[in-house]
């Protein structure tokens, strides 16, 4: 059975034959009830609500449960539907009940979500009545306010607590008589779900963790949702890496927390360390629920157990990824399988990530209401050794959602970041132990295999060695070499260019930096002159010093090298595998050296003759005649040998005891020359012209 009451508008209330409110069940018998029905929705319409209609009716339904429930989070209310409790607390009538939910119904028509969740409730709150005898009770002070706000900004359901304190605040604040529009004074003060985000990105190197480009807000911290299954991953012991990679392209929580027998609590803290705003306590997960917040979900609390910036995000995902390399290989798969998360996606953007070879994964934040609230989609690239890693991030999205503004960024990323010029592997010139080297004490570091890898990319080394700095900070994964050889840095290019730069060529600037940065990237990931068992280059490698970053200084970010310079190298390099580059300059110099030194130095008793030759693709060598042999040296051994200050363009014997050898500027003899880049770029050339400059091949002479 059930009983109408009539339509009202702000002018008049009337009764039609099609009903606005239903009453059904035993709250169809009760008059009284009607009566305060009408009563509401007469003022409700007065204040400019929109309200039930013959058209859009509402109904009313007894509560088929005794259990405590108040608002829209408890089943009192949906849209269109109210469930109402006849027997209430003792002060609560059954009227303010009804009152506070026709609240929640007029709201939801009205406003379409413009008022925050914490404002409707203490709207209705005040709308109902159920506040009066409650007049004298105090204001909350901060500390009770600590938990209320966590909730409100990580949009977590109100409980009795949060309740409770609103209905404080509700007392002692003025409602503005605007509808659809909270005190500006309690705005301020509750804050909003996820404030000043909206969307942002980053490209990391893996390697390094060196950020290389950004884009929108990286800086506000947010809950990361399920990308925390990569670091739960990473902390597992034992699992097969292809059912661990389709679960995690799923993104199935249940399977996940079903192998909490193989997690490891103190590997996924330190995974995490990077991320500031955390509540993970020392203890490990408890219930489901705890075990579910480690993932990603919300906790027992409603809330969540971290959050974080896009920054610390991409540092924590580093890690974990470069931990257990294996447990991650099949997400490149994510977008394939049936049930993986971009399955969806449309086939363009697919195509994208499976040409690059990308490993993907999802993380979507939602209300308790299940709406999403924020997405995050990390990608790192290629599979088989990934050296790039991107977060992205989009305020009330899920994270495969991002897919398709994903897929334009990453294809020009391809263009200009392709994987062949990421990294470099050198040896470290240090007299210290490496065992000494160590993490910065606010980011500590993991062991993977032979790899120590620092949580903020970068480690500190104090030397004694001759022409190294005495405390530097290198970027990058350190690799022990086996028989106790030299220990390796694997960075990133860019990082590695920056460290020649400032060892090198300081103060040079504009297009002659530019064309200087690309010829060290590409002899450090492209050029030769490498220790075979490691395929590393020396940190003094034909001029290429590498000193890392002083301690004093901000670490570098953001300086990238032209792609289109790297591939004029590759154009120009020919048959050679290494760029040779120096100083240069005008300055003349000469030497004579007793002939007794030079055959010292050759360990040759008998020197006959030295000649300067230039072949025909333009490289410099000195022949060396001897009394039943002769050799050709490329000239940059033979200045070497001699300590001359660059190849010499004369070479001639003064007499019979002695050679005289002349030359101008610093450095080899060939190659680029830093001074005449510098003029070069006063007379306005290019850098692409300072490198055709430099390397072109000449006609011999």
């Amino acid at each position: 059975m059930r009983r109408a009451i009539g339509r009202c508008t702000r002018s008049r209330c009337c009764f039609e034959a099609g009903a606005a409110i239903l009453f059904f069940g035993t709250l169809a018998q009760q008059p009284a009830l009607h009566s305060d029905a009408f009563q509401a929705m007469q003022e409700l319409a007065a204040l400019g609500y929109r309200i039930p209609s013959a058209e859009q009716p509402l109904r009313v339904f007894p509560a088929l449960t005794g259990g405590e429930f108040s608002g829209r989070h408890a089943g009192a209310w949906r849209p269109g539907s109210i469930y109402l409790r006849e027997i209430t607390q003792p002060g609560f009538s059954t009227s303010a009940y009804l009152r506070h939910e026709l609240f929640h119904e007029a709201s939801y028509r009205t406003c379409n979500g413009r008022l925050p969740e914490w404002a409707e409730e203490m709207a209705a709150m005040r709308f109902s009545g159920e506040l009066a005898g409650r007049e004298h009770e105090p204001q909350p002070n901060a500390a009770d306010l600590e938990n209320l706000i966590s909730h409100i900004r990580q949009n977590s359901a109100l409980d009795r607590s949060d309740r409770d304190l609103l209905g404080r605040l509700a007392l002692h604040y003025e409602w503005p008589s605007a509808i659809c529009n909270p005190p500006e004074t309690l705005s301020r003060l509750l804050g909003a779900p996820f404030p000043a985000a909206d969307s942002g990105y980053l490209l990391a190197s893996l390697i390094s963790g060196r950020i290389l480009e950004t884009g929108g807000d990286v800086a506000t911290p947010l809950p990361p949702g399920s990308l925390l299954k990569i670091p739960y991953a990473a902390a597992l012991s034992q699992a097969n890496p292809q059912i661990l990679a389709d679960e995690l392209a799923a993104s199935d929580t249940d399977k996940l927390v079903a192998r909490r027998a193989q997690f490891s609590p103190e590997r996924y803290r330190l995974l995490l360390s990077p991320i500031k705003q955390q509540s993970l306590t020392l203890q490990p997960p408890v219930t489901d629920q705890d075990w579910r917040a480690y993932l990603g979900e919300r906790g027992a609390d409603g809330g969540f157990a971290l959050e974080a910036s896009l920054p610390e995000l991409a540092l924590t995902l580093r890690a974990a990824l470069l931990s257990q390399p294996d447990y991650f290989q099949g997400l490149v798969r994510n977008g394939t399988t049936p049930n993986s998360t971009l399955v969806g996606i449309d086939a363009a953007d697919k195509q994208t990530f499976r040409k690059l070879k990308a490993l993907a994964k999802t993380g979507t934040v939602s209300s308790s209401g299940g709406q999403p609230l924020v997405g995050h989609l990390m990608v790192a690239w290629p599979a088989e050794h990934p050296v790039y890693l991107a977060v992205f991030r989009q305020s009330g999205s899920s994270g495969a959602a991002l897919a398709a503004k994903a897929a334009g960024l990453l294809r020009d990323w391809q263009r200009r970041f392709p994987s062949r010029y990421a990294a470099v592997r050198v040896h470290v010139l240090s007299a210290t132990d490496p065992a000494s080297w160590q993490a910065h004490s606010d980011c500590p570091e993991l062991e993977a295999g032979s790899a120590r890898i620092s949580l903020c990319g970068s480690f500190y080394i104090t030397s004694t060695a001759r022409g190294s700095r005495s405390e530097r900070r290198i970027n990058g994964i350190l690799h022990r070499s086996p028989a106790g050889g030299a220990t390796v840095l694997e960075t990133d290019a860019e990082s590695y260019a920056d460290a020649v730069l400032a060892a090198e060529a300081q103060h040079l600037t504009g297009p002659a930096r530019d064309a200087l940065r690309a010829v060290i990237v590409w002899n450090g990931s492209r050029g030769g002159h490498r220790h075979a068992e490691t395929r590393s280059v020396c940190d003094t490698t034909h001029c290429m010093v590498f000193l890392g970053e002083a301690l004093t200084g901000p670490a570098r970010h953001g300086h990238t090298t032209d792609v289109k310079l790297l591939d004029l190298l590759d154009e120009l390099a020919g048959d050679r595998d290494w760029l040779a580059f120096a100083n240069g300059g005008a300055q003349r110099w000469q030497r004579q050296i007793p002939l007794a030194e030079l055959q010292r130095l050759f360990a040759e008793q008998q020197i006959f003759d030295i000649r300067r030759e230039r072949r025909k693709d333009g490289a410099l060598y000195v022949r060396m005649v001897y009394a039943d042999a002769d050799e050709a040296l490329t000239c940059e051994v033979f200045r070497n040998t001699l300590k001359l200050p660059s190849c010499p363009d004369s070479i001639q014997s003064a007499d019979n005891q002695s050679w005289l050898f002349q030359g101008i500027g610093a450095g080899h003899g060939e190659g680029l020359s830093i001074e005449t880049a510098r003029e070069l770029v006063e007379a306005g050339r290019s850098a692409e012209h300072i490198l055709r400059d430099a390397y072109a091949i000449k006609t011999a002479r």
